[in-house]
């Protein structure tokens, strides 16, 4: 993300969050990044966070770890972000490319910095995808949904334990 950021060169890159490589991340990133667009803003609130969402043009989401239905495209979404992600895990499958969001090859910067031109270059593109994505996350991971989602597994599961008792 560092790499590809500073290729781009045209917008900032606010980093939120922290953990046992922020400092090597932000001696690379100062070693990179002569017009200062980089800035680590440590470890967030959700009120912070999804202020920052709110006022961003999207979210990008480097994971190179197999994540299933990471948090942060969730909250992208719910704030009418599209976001740029890896092609690993579930992060491309709640994307779905080019619909809510660009994906890239994991550990590629190259295709990283060319999604970002991409968005940052088609605004009316970004706020289209930022569209799909609120509408996808009112419509299929709002609580009601995620409500009746649950009240279904909790019937199968007692249908099942009801099941089994009565076969013994």
């Amino acid at each position: 993300l560092i790499d590809a950021a500073v290729r781009v060169n045209s917008c900032m890159l606010k980093i939120a969050g922290g953990g046992p490589e922020l400092e090597k991340m932000i001696i690379y990133a100062n070693s990179k990044d002569k017009n200062r667009l980089i800035e680590f803003l440590g470890h967030k609130n959700r009120e912070e966070i999804i202020e920052l969402y709110k006022n961003c043009k999207f979210v990008v989401l480097p994971s190179e770890w197999y994540e299933n239905y990471p948090y942060t495209i969730i909250e992208a979404f719910a704030c009418g972000k599209p976001v740029i992600g890896s092609n690993i895990g579930g992060i491309r499958e709640l994307i779905r490319d080019t619909e809510r969001g660009l994906i890239f090859e994991s550990g590629n910067s190259e295709d990283l910095r060319a999604a970002i031109n991409y968005l940052l270059n088609n605004l009316d593109i970004t706020a289209e995808m930022g569209k799909n994505a609120k509408i996808f996350a009112e419509q299929t991971l709002g609580p009601e949904k995620h409500y009746r989602k649950l009240i279904k597994v909790y019937e199968q599961a007692i249908s099942k334990n009801l099941n089994s008792k009565e076969k013994n």
